[in-house]
């Protein structure tokens, strides 16, 4: 195995002191059966260990994963002829688990033993012309001198070695050196192997044995599902545990009811819903387009005048700025969110007080967050949302971020589980997220004031002689409503501000494209190419990203940056230590 750092066995506290002692001598024996089709390995080590100084017992690390399969660990008995303490924990740490074995109300001195009894599974790597246990013993984790080491391994008597005469290696990870002995006896079945000398710290002893071909089998693809059964539970046990609670949510009140299922032409917008209104119904969102459209809609209402002015710098890009000027003050035909708009905007409210919207640049993000939250709470009092669709995926994501940092903080520390566990907790709470994110719902008036708006795009969207041959196509959706109203300017500035808000604009202004003469009085600008493309052009490009830099918050831009054979490479081993 590929050493790790020693120290991270024991508590930083105790590790000076719990690491200073002497392994006397590591002992294993080891059965090899066909108790597991991959290979089973009933390992029992005696450990022989002496402490200088006051310790509370041994630490074994044990390697989980071998070539990719999980080694399926499972301990028997600890025992000590010494009579140490031999209740033990364990915990996951590095690949490995712990054995955690002593009293921690207890110290030990002097010489001690431990015995510790277990099987392992999947011990067995196959090759073409052989299958083979390559297997280290006491492991490159040790942070102390070991003085011996003793392999005795114990085969079927039906099992027969290959071509490949057995061998040893005793060093640090990767050496080659053969300071070891191994023989085979063939009447015992039996392979035993010891060091020539003292290991130092971090080095191990292993064997390489190869068997003949097919006594052993390759796990299948159920032999490797059944290894990770436990993980596999863990994964859908936390995954449920976050998707389900928020599915059954979103299922029961995160979706709209049925509507009319048919969109047909509508010439008007329902109920008399504004811009703002109208915006939040179809997205569940207020953004800054329904808010440009509400500024454009309060110009052809007559309360502002836009006043578009453009600066040549001849050798630089032009620079068009957008200036607003309050011609009505009276705010009797205004509902709530428009007089807010206006008196954010007009922090004076008086007649002809003019201003430049470069200068409000993200001055007025305080003033957005205000109206997006007034207009849902007026949508839901006026019946067309069961809740709040800010609040609800706000509420519904900081709820499950909530409960997993507690979770992470408090929980998991303790249990020790394993990734796939933390990996089903993470994928599930991305879904419960994703299910609040959605859960806002109409209520029935609001679908069929969903469907009406659509309605409306489709009336805005398609060309007269598009409506005409609609007219005439077998779906016939347009006939329940006949002709449409007339082409006025009248027509054109009344549903503008709505055509923005359904991105539907340009659309809807080359319908009109000769209706004016002369500009209209609530705007001013560029006189010399003025016609309507050009209008419905500057106020949803120009203006529009004007308006949204004045009702949005400053970003802040983020950085990154980029920061064969041999002792050890075997399964098994591990390490230890002392506490």
């Amino acid at each position: 195995m590929s050493s790790s750092a020693w120290l991270l066995l024991a508590a930083p506290a105790a590790a000076a002191q719990g690491n200073d002692f002497t392994v006397n001598s590591f002992d294993a024996k080891y059965t090899l059966t066909r108790n597991d089709a991959q290979g089973e390995l009933h390992v029992v080590e005696r450990i022989d260990v002496t402490f200088p100084g006051y310790n509370h017992g041994l630490l074994r690390a044990i390697p989980d994963n071998y070539k990719n399969h999980r080694l399926q660990l499972h301990v028997a008995s600890i025992t000590s002829d010494t009579h140490a303490p031999t209740e033990y924990s364990t915990y996951t740490q590095n690949g490995n688990t712990v054995l955690k074995i002593g009293n921690p109300h207890k110290t030990l001195t002097g010489h001690q033993e431990y015995t510790i009894d277990y099987t392992m599974r999947n011990v067995i790597t196959f090759y073409p012309d052989h299958d083979e246990l390559y297997w280290d013993v006491n492991g490159d984790q040790w942070p102390e001198q070991t003085s011996h080491v003793t392999l005795q391994l114990q085969l079927p008597s039906d099992l027969h070695l290959s071509e490949h005469v057995p061998i040893c290696y005793a060093g640090a990870n990767g050496s080659i050196s053969r300071n070891c002995v191994v023989a085979y006896d063939q009447d015992r079945h039996r392979i035993d192997v010891q060091t020539s000398g003292a290991l130092q710290p971090n080095q191990t002893l292993s064997l390489v044995a190869g068997f003949q071909k097919n006594y052993f089998h390759p796990s299948t693809i159920l032999d490797t599902l059944s290894e990770y059964k436990a993980a596999i539970i863990g994964f859908f046990v936390s995954f449920l545990l976050f998707a389900v609670p928020s599915g059954l949510y979103w299922f029961k009140r995160g979706r709209d009811p049925k509507g009319r299922g048919v969109i047909v032409p509508e010439y008007d917008v329902p109920d008399g819903l504004s811009t703002l209104d109208v915006g939040t119904i179809i997205d569940f969102k207020t953004d800054n387009k329904d808010i440009t459209a509400t500024i454009i809609g309060l110009a052809v209402r007559g309360y502002i005048k836009i006043i578009e002015q453009t600066e040549d710098r001849r050798l630089r890009r032009d620079i068009t700025t957008y200036t607003l000027r309050l011609i009505n003050t009276d705010k009797a035909g205004l509902d709530a969110h428009e007089r807010l708009l206006l008196e954010e905007l007009f922090t004076g409210y008086t007649k002809d007080q003019e201003v430049d919207l470069s200068y409000l640049k993200y001055k007025l993000s305080k003033a957005a967050t205000q109206l997006r939250k007034d207009v849902s709470a007026d949508l839901i009092a006026r019946g067309y949302f069961k809740t709040n669709p800010s609040i609800v995926a706000v509420s519904g994501i900081g709820g499950v971020v909530t409960f997993a940092s507690v979770v992470a903080i408090f929980v998991l520390p303790g249990l020790h589980l394993p990734p796939a566990v933390l990996i089903g907790a993470v994928l599930g709470g991305i879904l419960a997220a994703l299910f609040f994110y959605f859960s806002a719902a109409r209520t029935a008036k609001g679908v069929e004031a969903k469907e009406h708006i659509q309605g409306l795009k489709m009336y805005m969207q398609f060309a007269e002689a598009d409506r005409i041959r609609m007219l005439q196509s077998p779906n016939a959706r347009y006939a329940e409503h006949g002709p449409g109203p007339a082409r006025t300017v009248d027509l054109f500035e009344k549903l503008l501000p709505y055509a923005i808000v359904l991105g539907v604009e340009n659309e809807w202004a080359k319908q009109f494209e000769d209706i004016y003469r002369t500009p209209p009085d609530w705007y001013s600008g560029n006189w010399t190419t003025f016609n309507v493309l050009y209008l419905t052009s500057t106020l949803s490009g120009g203006m529009s990203d004007t308006v949204n830099s004045v009702f949005s918050s400053p970003s802040s831009s983020g950085s990154s940056g980029f920061s064969g054979g041999g002792a050890g490479g075997g399964g098994g081993g591990g390490g230890g230590g002392g506490w």
